[in-house]
């Protein structure tokens, strides 16, 4: 166990602008996904990701789809 120590800068985990910032950390990934074209139809529109706070969930519709995608995050 280590001793305490002060940490400058950052945001609280839970803190009201966690969500915010992690959205726009993560937007031009969720574009990058969003130009794949590989997803599932639901109500005609085409979704392949999920993502709020610091959760996200992949939607494909085989494992080739869901590959492709797992791609686009490696890269």
């Amino acid at each position: 166990m280590s001793s305490f120590f002060n940490i400058g800068n950052g945001t609280r985990q839970g803190g009201v602008l966690s969500p915010y910032l992690f959205s726009r950390y993560i937007r031009e990934l969720l574009s990058e996904l969003e130009a794949a074209r590989v997803g599932c139809c639901v109500g005609g529109q085409l979704i392949n990701v999920l993502a709020y706070a610091d959760d996200i969930v992949l939607l494909a519709p085989s494992w080739k789809g869901l590959q492709q995608l797992l791609s686009v995050l490696e890269k």
